[in-house]
């Protein structure tokens, strides 16, 4: 483990006046979100009219499947039928199908007499995750490894009853959050490689996250330069627990926002504070 040194933290305090912050416009938001809920309901009644046949679909139906399509539906209502607007539909309804673990689900879109549309899906076996294994894993648990790997995948399997669906861009995610979970403990060099798939049958896949951790960083030693007034020991104070906990460049851009809010207090509200840091030893 490698320690962090804290080399300068500075400290300009000019006598500047405050500057006023505009009021957030709460009625403007409101109405706003009010016309977004009716907009989409207006979509979900044309999308259940839509002259649309959908054909093949075991797994949902037909209602589910035409709400996943409003905006397509909506789009395609409004502005006529084209090959270009049919083969949106039918990409957004593979879309949907992968998101579910339908990983091999195929839609061919015809266009029928100009103006109907018709969807033929193919859904092919539900593929499940058959295992999650991770390569290069040293120094934090496999176990909350995991749970961070698969929290993008939990909410098609909310009570965690059986195998999880395979969706490969909630695996990249998961990967991603393990990335940043290992930046958040102080391994501030940390790679995650994308996930590796394999099929062991059709309808199992394995899954492999290969990471390279590096070196785990913690705070060192703290210098104030500039006109500290209460001196090291009161700023210290201020950051104390943030300097207990693994170095992030989150924690030490919150670093100055500790101090300054600490001056604040006092009357010194025009307090500038910046934070630096270095890894020599």
């Amino acid at each position: 483990m490698k320690r962090l040194l804290l080399i300068s933290l500075r400290l300009c305090l000019p006598s500047v006046g405050l500057r006023r912050q505009t009021a957030v416009k709460l009625p403007e938001q409101e109405r706003q979100d009010q016309a977004k809920k009716a907009a989409s309901k207006e979509q979900e009644k044309i999308a259940q009219e839509a002259p649309v046949e959908i054909r093949g679909n075991q797994a949902f139906n037909e209602k589910i499947l035409r709400s996943q399509l409003k905006e397509q539906l909506t789009f395609i209502a409004q502005n006529g039928l084209t090959s270009a607007r049919a083969d949106d539909a039918a990409f957004f309804l593979e879309l949907y199908y992968k998101n579910h673990g339908y990983a091999k689900v195929n839609v061919r879109y015809t266009i029928v007499g100009g103006n109907r549309l018709r969807l033929d899906i193919a859904e092919g076996p539900l593929v499940h995750l058959s295992k999650l294994q991770f390569v290069g894993n040293r120094q934090l648990s496999k176990e909350k490894l995991f749970e961070y790997a698969v929290s993008p995948t939990r909410g098609n399997d909310p009570a965690g009853k059986g195998l999880l669906p395979f969706v490969p861009g909630n695996l990249q995610e998961g990967a991603d959050l393990v990335e940043r979970y290992y930046v958040s403990e102080g391994f501030v060099e940390a790679v995650v490689e994308p996930p590796a798939f394999e099929y062991l049958a059709p309808d199992l896949v394995r899954t492999t996250i290969v990471i390279h951790e590096g070196q785990k960083y913690f705070f060192g030693n703290v210098n104030f330069v500039g006109p500290t007034i209460y001196g090291g020991e009161a700023l210290r104070g201020q950051i104390l627990d943030l300097l207990r906990r693994p170095y992030t460049a989150a924690r030490l851009a919150d670093i100055p926002r500790r101090i300054q809010a600490y001056y604040k207090t006092s009357g010194y509200y025009a307090v500038k504070v910046d934070a630096t840091a270095d890894t020599a030893l």
